[in-house]
């Protein structure tokens, strides 16, 4: 028998066994849209307008925070809200560029982001 023969063969037969395990697979009806991604390569769960200006909530994937951005001004790294699964979420501020309108409206920003992260993430018990 070749090798190309005995390659399809095994390969076949690995697509059979992945056909026959039963996979857990979310489908929604419409399918769900892509998320958009920011400039970091992180997906954008939520943009919301906190004083009168749109800010970007970004998951950072595998951590309990997302990261915050502008939408429309250069730096627009803000920072971070961390800490969203625990009782006791904080704001981090990147630098001192928007540290001033950050603080003045921290409140605003971790409300914000308390509800986005409750609202898109789920947690399994299994």
């Amino acid at each position: 028998m070749s090798p190309d023969h005995t390659a399809r063969r095994s390969r076949a037969r690995y697509i059979e066994a992945l056909k026959a395990i039963p996979l857990p697979v979310r489908y929604t009806d419409p399918s769900d849209p892509p998320l958009p991604i920011d400039l970091a390569g992180l997906p954008v769960l939520a943009t919301e307008t906190v004083a009168e200006r749109q800010v970007r909530f970004s998951l950072i994937v595998g951590q309990t925070r997302f990261r915050l951005t502008f939408t429309d001004t250069h730096p627009n790294l803000i920072g971070s809200v961390i800490n969203l699964s625990a009782t006791r979420a904080r704001l981090v501020i990147a630098g001192p560029l928007h540290t001033e309108w950050a603080l003045a409206n921290e409140p605003a920003l971790i409300d914000h982001a308390i509800r986005i992260w409750n609202a898109d993430t789920r947690t399994c018990n299994r």
